[in-house]
């Protein structure tokens, strides 16, 4: 019966369409979400930007170590204060139809496109190669200070 031969080949046929189908459409809904996680990843320019300075600002000499301040409570304290205040100007004001940005506008050719390190032979800060004895003097002058202020009674940070 060559008739069902070729009706069971049709089958085959149809069913491995089917199955490459959905592979397909599997393989096009897993590269839709990567791209949709992708996009959601990264960062908008302003952070990016944001980024770049802070990280420059740490790697200046100048910088100075700081103690962490969460700006959690912060948040929540100005959000009540910006939902009275769109409530109060929802009405019609005169000269209120353009509200002043409170963003800086960025101009594109001024955006650092990279982080900027002070020296590109070194993975180290330059500050950790200083001589020996200089570090043991550094240590003894902080030594000294820290245990005059531990015998004037002020806590030691």
């Amino acid at each position: 019966p060559p008739a069902e031969k070729a009706k069971a080949r049709l089958q085959l046929v149809l069913e491995a369409a089917a199955k490459a189908d959905e592979a397909l459409k599997a393989k096009e809904r897993n590269e839709e979400e990567a791209k949709r996680r992708k996009e959601e990843d990264q960062a908008t320019l302003v952070e990016q930007v944001k980024r770049v300075k802070e990280i420059e600002a740490i790697e200046s000499d100048s910088f100075v170590q700081q103690t962490f301040r969460s700006s959690k409570e912060v948040k929540k304290s100005v959000e009540p204060g910006e939902v009275k205040h769109t409530a109060v100007t929802s009405g019609p004001a005169p000269g209120a139809a353009d509200p002043p940005s409170s963003e800086k506008e960025i101009d594109p050719s001024s955006i650092p496109t990279a982080i900027k390190y002070q020296d590109d032979n070194s993975l180290a800060h330059p500050n950790l190669f200083i001589e020996k004895a200089d570090a043991e003097e550094k240590w003894f002058k902080r030594l000294i200070a820290l245990r005059q202020e531990r015998l004037m009674g002020s806590p030691v940070a």
